[in-house]
């Protein structure tokens, strides 16, 4: 470790909380909350504060060698409504991240990827979630299977030509905001375009 990383462990180490206590308050298949009791760094205690505990998953930006995107429309109910957004799902225990994607890929859409690409890994909600999204780029995309959609999913697969997907993005109708990062991300490599 050099002298900048002792540095930057020190000064971090005067930000950590201390958890002296922590209780499930609620698990299932969906969810895992818990309630923690927190020392502050100056000493204030905090409880409960809620985390959720949730897997990472994997967010794939699909792209065909002609440039459309692959996005999926699909129901959520945290804001009651049908979006359009990137193929994405949990990474299952033990599975490599990359895997991971790629298997979202293709259940979800159908299709697989000629190359596959590490985007970032990003915290969707650092303050209370302790899940990661794993962003991927898929490249040269191709339709391969029919859709293994989970009892729970109904989603269509809609093909997006990628001027399309950034004028879409310049306009702010993309709402998921970890697919909004991927989608910028992959259009400043030049992915969409």
């Amino acid at each position: 470790m050099n002298k900048a990383d002792n540095r930057d462990k020190n000064r971090n180490e005067n930000l950590l909380w201390k958890v002296l206590d922590e209780t499930t308050v609620i698990k299932d298949a969906w969810i895992d909350m818990r309630a923690s009791t927190c020392r502050l760094p100056g000493g204030m205690v905090i409880a409960p504060f809620y985390v959720n505990h949730l897997p990472d998953f994997a967010v794939v930006v699909a792209v065909t060698p002609e440039h459309k995107v692959i996005l999926v429309r699909q129901y959520r109910h945290g804001v009651e409504k049908v979006l359009l957004e990137l193929p994405a799902g949990c990474i299952e225990p033990g599975e490599d991240p990359e895997a991971g994607a790629a298997r979202e890929l293709l259940e979800e859409t159908g299709y697989k990827a000629g190359s596959m690409e590490f985007l970032f890994k990003i915290a969707p909600n650092a303050s209370n979630c302790t899940s990661y999204a794993q962003c991927y780029l898929a490249r040269d995309v191709f339709s391969a299977a029919a859709q293994q959609l989970d009892d729970t999913e109904a989603l269509e697969v809609v093909e997006m030509e990628g001027e399309e997907v950034k004028r879409f993005l310049r306009e702010g109708r993309f709402e998921q905001a970890v697919h909004v990062a991927a989608l910028y991300r992959a259009a400043e490599l030049g992915a969409l375009g």
